[in-house]
């Protein structure tokens, strides 16, 4: 039996995730493998003594708004896209309904910006992914 670092595992996600949204347009394939790489990160932030993304986010809404944020409402919405594609849990549960391109694209933005966070190797493809994000400010979604 081999030894893996998770956080290895999660950056081999991210870049098969970008390359599935990029390159392959297999966006159900790059919105779990994002999804994935993101929950470790996330993970490894708060156990760190940290907050993930969508915490910092949250937070910072709270004080903008001076009023109480219900985050595990919102979270739970957050992760909704992801988790709907994985889970089956009745028949009435065998559809799901996204925006399948938007939501993995933000999945993916959420995964990246935490690999930021963390300080990890910056590859080729979040550079690629990186400049696709930018190029949304031009050209749309």
């Amino acid at each position: 039996m081999e030894k893996f670092d998770k956080l290895a595992i999660a950056d081999e996600l991210l870049e098969s995730a970008i390359q599935s949204y990029l390159d392959d347009e297999k966006y159900f394939s790059a919105l779990h493998l994002a999804g994935a790489a993101q929950e470790i990160y996330g993970k490894w932030l708060r156990i760190k003594g940290g907050q993930d993304l969508s915490t910092m986010i949250l937070d910072k809404a709270a004080k903008v708004f001076h009023e109480p944020i219900d985050k595990k409402a919102i979270k739970k919405e957050d992760k909704r896209p992801k988790n709907s594609i994985k889970h089956m849990d009745s028949e009435a549960d065998r559809y799901t309904y996204l925006r399948i391109k938007f939501d993995t694209f933000c999945v993916i933005c959420e995964a990246v910006a935490e690999h930021k966070l963390l300080k990890r190797n910056e590859t080729a493809n979040i550079v690629r992914f990186k400049k696709y994000l930018i190029s949304t400010r031009t050209n749309g979604l």
